[in-house]
Order: structure tokens, then sequence, then C-alpha cells
């Protein structure tokens, strides 16, 4: 990298700004401290990078990063909001007056809630699974809550029993009434809930009884039951090398008296007849949850578990809603939501990481 000085003929060289190049080489460092769980450098790398260029949003995304693995809670969920600057189109909101004319709905940031309030997912189905629970909070303050979402996790979201409206997130439509509107992870920092409330109410959702009793009839009775999911939506772009292949679940196999339940369809099921275990592999065939709705026979089976071990994919989050034991598989480079620690987490206590 150049001396980020000017020589001058006379007098004390001057201070000069970094090119882009020398920024990019910057935040290229604090990558490369991140890596290695060097956060406090990392952060005073990104804060400087971010004083020179403060659109810088990778640098302002990997700030977010630092600061929650750090868990720096309120200036983490602050920076986060660089989220919305990274997406294609910025999400609104919008009511129509009595002449027809459109105004946007305030975003609710904090202070007073709205005493009706409109919350909007975001992002996957894992993160509308793990962040759902956190509108028990606003019932309990007599908010009345339209959750604007996938349609297809309405029956899994009932079972938490909240007095919520679902609302489909592919369908257009109106709700009367509304004082303000939420991103549905922004929540916690909203209410500033402390992070020691994070994994409250676990279990908050319930797997239906009549399923579970189904899906225990055809499940071994004199076998270790072990859940296995190996595989993201590989079109998501938090992908990026999360699964893992089935032959890597191989050295579960080998444990005495176990079998190997496997929680997903589709990616990775080429590998099945191959594998070098396929005698310890049970499948639960098209009918494991068909029908319109996601995760339903997934919560019955899990029920009839005796351990689960997961890369993290949806099927993580249902295990980790019902409480049951888990085992996180994480890249080396994971999502923010699983800080710097060691083997534990703030959201499922349930679950352990393996890093």
């Amino acid at each position: 990298m150049n001396a980020l000085v000017h020589p001058q003929t006379i007098g004390t060289p001057m201070l000069r700004a970094p090119s882009a190049q020398e920024l990019g080489h910057l935040f290229a460092l604090a990558e490369h401290e991140i890596l290695h769980g060097c956060l406090s450098e990392a952060l005073l790398v990104l804060r400087f990078v971010r004083s020179i260029d403060p659109s810088h949003t990778d640098a302002t995304a990997r700030t977010a990063l630092v600061l929650f693995r750090r868990e720096q809670w309120a200036d983490a969920w602050d920076a986060f909001d660089i989220r919305f600057k990274l997406m294609t189109a910025q999400p609104t909101v919008t009511v129509k007056n009595a002449y027809g004319t459109r105004r946007d709905v305030p975003r609710w940031t904090g202070g007073p809630v709205p005493q009706k309030l409109l919350v909007m997912y975001e992002q996957g189905l894992g993160d509308t699974i793990h962040f759902a629970r956190y509108l028990r909070f606003l019932v309990e303050k007599d908010v009345e809550v339209t959750f604007v979402t996938h349609r297809i996790l309405f029956n899994l979201l009932k079972t938490m029993e909240l007095p919520i409206t679902l609302r489909p997130s592919d369908e257009s439509g109106s709700v009367g009434g509304v004082g303000g509107w939420t991103p549905l992870l922004h929540i916690l920092f909203a209410l500033n809930i402390d992070p020691a409330r994070y994994a409250e109410n676990i279990p908050y959702i319930k797997a239906d009884l009549a399923r579970v009793e189904k899906w225990r009839a055809v499940l071994p009775k004199d076998k270790k039951l072990i859940g296995i999911a190996l595989a993201g939506n590989p079109d998501s772009p938090a992908e990026k090398g999360r699964s893992a292949s089935l032959e890597a679940f191989a050295p579960l196999a080998e444990l005495p008296s176990v079998a190997l339940v496997v929680l997903q369809k589709g990616k990775g099921f080429q590998e099945v007849e191959t594998a070098s275990f396929r005698d310890k592999l049970i499948l639960l065939g098209d009918e494991f949850d068909e029908g319109g709705q996601a995760f339903l026979d997934a919560a019955a089976v899990m029920m009839s578990l005796d351990q689960i071990v997961s890369v993290e994919t949806s099927a993580l989050y249902v295990a980790g809603a019902l409480g049951r034991p888990t085992e996180l598989l994480l890249l080396r480079e994971p999502d923010w939501r699983w800080l710097a620690r060691e083997s534990d987490n703030v959201c499922y206590p349930s679950v352990t990481l393996y890093r």
C-alpha cells in the first residue's frame, strides 16, 4: 500500500485520504481479522473505512457482524439496518385516504408502539421461524398485530397460539387503521429487549399430536433415532457452502444401534442409493411435509427423535423452536446470530454449536 501522505517541497508532509484501491485493501484486512477472530482489530479497521467512505455498505454490514459477535447489542442492531440498503427494493407500506390518495405509513423504530401494527416478514423461512416468537412481546403490550409472512408457514405459526392476524406475503391487500409498520427482525431492538430474554418461551411452537403418533408408529422402536438435515435452499444468498454432503454424516451411522432419519426431501437425495451407510438411513417418503404447509411433519417427527444434527437450515430453527436436543454444524464464518461463543448461544438453549 502506498504511504497515505503527499510529500511536500516545503514543510511537513500532508495527510491524504486513501484511494478506492487502498480502501479495498483495508476492507480485505478487516475480513482477514474477522476470519481469525481478531474482532477488536477488525472493528478498528472497519470504522476507519466507514469514516472515509460512509456509503461503504459492505463495511457497514461487516461492522454489524463484528458488533453482534462482541455482543454489543444496541450498536449491532442499529448497524444491522444496512440490510435494507442491500435490497433491490426498499420495503414500504402505504394507506389510502377517503379521497383515494395514498400516503406512506411511518415505520415504527422504537418508543410508544402503535395500537395497530403491521409486521413484515424478512428473508427466509428460517428467519421467520426464529423471530416470529418475538411477536409475543408486542401482544403483551396489547398491540393488535398483523403479520405479513410466507403462506406456507401459517399452520406452523398458528401453533404459537398468539392472537395475531396472518396475511400472506404473496397476495396484495389492505389492513385498516394501521398506525405503523416494522420489519420482523427489528422488534427486539425497537422494544429494547434484554438479550437475556431472547431465549424465553421455548418451546414456542407445538407439534400436532395426531401427526406425532402417525410418524411414531412408522419409526423403529429398537434404535436410537438421530435426525439429520444436510442442505439449505441452494438458491438462497445465504447458502455459501453451508450445506453438507450426505456422506459427511457417515460417522453417526457407525454408532451402535443407530438409525438416521433424513428430515428433508430434494437436494442431496441423489446420494442416498450410493451412501456407504444406506442401510442406516430412514427416508420419510413423498407424503412427508406435503400439502402446501411447511414443517408440520418435520416437527412431528422431531418429537420422536433422540437427537438432531443439522446444518444451518430451516429444519434447525424448527428443532430449536420445539426445544429438541440439536447439534448445529456451522461454517467457519457463520451467520451473525451465532456470535463468537464456543458452543452455546442466546437463541436456543437446546442447540449446541460445532464450529
